[in-house]
């Protein structure tokens, strides 16, 4: 799916629901769900942004999620039960399920309208990626207007605002705007309608495992995407290390290169460079040079942005630290270069270029940083070995293709890693697509082999230490067929919920859609520009307010329609 025409259509729909306006005054569930999103929408994130709901490596780090998740569930519970009080038949039953899994809880619960065997859900998810720089306050939420799509609008700010906190308001707006249309009647003879919450959709999807257990259902929107998902590419997840070696005898050299803490899927918010050395007058010169010599260094392509450097002094040790602008989201790292830097990659290849040319010391770090400027330079789609790296097809097209987010650098004891987000397209999958099928492709990627021959080039061109590798296959890429009658039954619903046809895209994020034919990723967000304003995974992460109520009525009519065909009625 083109972008531009994606963004278009998405302000299309802004202008064609803003028109219809309230045209829907005899449905009490529409009316219901309009007036709780005006009154209560805000409030009721709000809450939720408060809970701190991300994983980090601290050891108290899952104990403080449960705790937390378990204050978002109570919060809900208690708002259910508030809504059951004026409802005469239909009320929100609470359901949980969990189990502890090797390293953190699998975790979903929810509610549920009626008890048929038929199943129909929405699902969404509570935690988040962790909120990187404080100073941006994420667990204080607050409402601001932000330029966005031509004109100000208002923003709800903080962490998890728009992933996936919002959308999770929406989804429980929606619900009881259901059970508001169906109270009193039997409707849902027959039906099941579930709102699930995921707690660990960041890390670890435990609605799969949920599934495992009870079942998919028959049918379901996964509230977490842009409208509406088409295909996701594959998920791939290596791993390159470097021996650290003895430090050099002489000169200076840097002896750590470590990213901020945070999820692979996310650029880091910082990235800080530690060069010691022997001879401190050299440091000091170095020290008060280096920012000059950044600002100067040509990076591959002139119109490159290089992130924001600071320099300062730890004793004798040079520190560099340099800052992320824009989005952040590991799946849509053309996103972030497009308008913003990522500071892992603009510091790497200004320091190999420094142990280039002699000024810094070889050894393990900066062996690993030379083969990071040699393996992708500052492209994004693997620009640089394009018969190893780059491929795009007739679903993920040229500029949507395989997508290489450099995100995660640490320096250990005894070796330093480079940890890397792909989202891949269906030629970096060992399985070929056969053009009609559905769903996940089966088998693994091609990378372990991409990999090997990647490394062994880079030996050959640039003798020295040698780079391992381990990579593993997350997901495989997951296409539809648009002309399904799934699909069909989406499209109608959006265009009756906002008289413009339903756009489409094939995305780099892995939702809980992905392997199962039965779900569909649809909304909250109209547009695949995932930087400022939005600013997905991000610092000053916020939702668009209007958009998501236009999505919660999209939604409410795409489950009313669903309903209707699974009873008949």
């Amino acid at each position: 799916m083109n972008l531009k025409l994606l963004r278009s259509a998405g302000w299309a729909v802004a202008v064609v629901v803003f028109f219809l306006g309230c045209s829907d005054s005899g449905d009490d569930g529409r009316s219901y769900l309009d007036r709780t999103l005006d009154r209560q929408f805000v409030p009721e994130t709000s809450h939720l942004v408060t809970l701190q709901t991300y994983r980090t490596d601290e050891p108290d780090s899952e104990q403080r999620i449960v705790d937390n998740l378990t204050l978002a569930r109570d919060y809900l519970t208690g708002l259910a039960e508030e809504f059951n009080q004026d409802q005469r038949t239909l009320k929100l039953e609470p359901f949980e399920w969990r189990r502890d899994g090797p390293t953190q809880t699998q975790w979903v619960f929810g509610f549920r309208l009626g008890n048929g065997p038929k199943k129909i859900a929405i699902l969404t998810h509570l935690d988040t990626v962790p909120p990187g720089n404080a100073d941006w306050r994420p667990f204080e939420p607050r409402t601001e207007n932000r330029d966005y799509r031509g004109a100000s609008q208002p923003f709800l700010v903080g962490r998890g605002a728009v992933d996936d906190k919002g959308p999770s308001i929406v989804g429980f707006t929606v619900l009881r705007a259901l059970a508001k249309l169906y109270d009193g009647t039997d409707s849902l003879d027959g039906v099941t309608v579930e709102l699930i919450f995921d707690t660990s959709e960041e890390t670890d999807f435990s609605t799969a495992y949920y599934f495992e257990q009870f079942g998919v259902p028959d049918f379901g929107i996964v509230f977490d995407a842009v409208w509406t998902v088409r295909a996701e590419k594959g998920i791939e997840r290596p791993v390159f290390t470097v021996p650290l070696g003895t430090p050099p005898a002489s000169g200076m050299y840097i002896e750590a290169f470590d990213s901020a803490p945070g999820a692979t899927n996310q650029i880091p918010d910082t990235v800080t460079a530690r060069i010691n050395g022997n001879d401190p007058a050299a440091l000091d010169n170095l020290a008060a040079g280096i920012a000059a010599l950044y600002q100067q260094y040509g990076f591959d392509d002139p119109q490159y942005r290089r992130a924001p450097l600071q320099v300062s002094r730890d004793g004798n040790v040079v520190v560099l630290s340099a800052a992320v602008i824009g989005a952040q989201h590991g799946s849509v790292p053309e996103e972030n270069r497009a308008q913003g830097a990522n500071p892992v990659v603009s510091l790497s290849n200004f320091l190999a270029h420094l142990a280039d040319d002699g000024t810094l010391a070889p050894n393990g770090v900066a062996r690993l940083l030379q083969f990071m400027a040699w393996g992708w330079g500052t492209t994004v789609f693997g620009e640089k070995h394009p018969d190893l790296l780059e491929r795009h097809d007739q679903v993920f097209e040229q500029g949507n293709g395989t997508t290489y987010a450099l995100t995660r650098v640490t320096t250990g004891p005894q070796d330093v890693s480079l940890r890397i987000d792909i989202r891949y397209a269906l030629g970096h999958h060992a399985v070929a697509w056969d053009g009609t099928t559905e769903g996940q492709l089966p088998g693994a990627s091609i990378f372990p082999d991409v990999f090997a021959q990647l490394v062994s080039r880079f030996q050959q061109d640039d003798p020295g230490t040698a780079v391992t590798v381990s990579t593993a296959t997350a997901a495989s890429p997951d296409v539809r067929d648009p002309q399904s009658p799934r699909f069909q039954r989406i499209g109608d619903a959006y265009q009756r919920a906002t008289g413009t046809p339903m756009p489409l895209a094939a995305i780099g994020g892995g939702t809980d859609a992905k392997g199962q034919l039965n779900l569909v990723a649809g909304g909250a967000l109209f547009t695949l520009g995932f930087g400022p304003p939005i600013n997905f995974h991000g610092i000053d992460e916020g939702a668009p307010i209007e958009d998501l109520k236009l999505s919660a009525r999209i939604l409410y009519q795409i489950m009313r329609e669903e309903i209707a065909a699974k009873t008949g009625s």
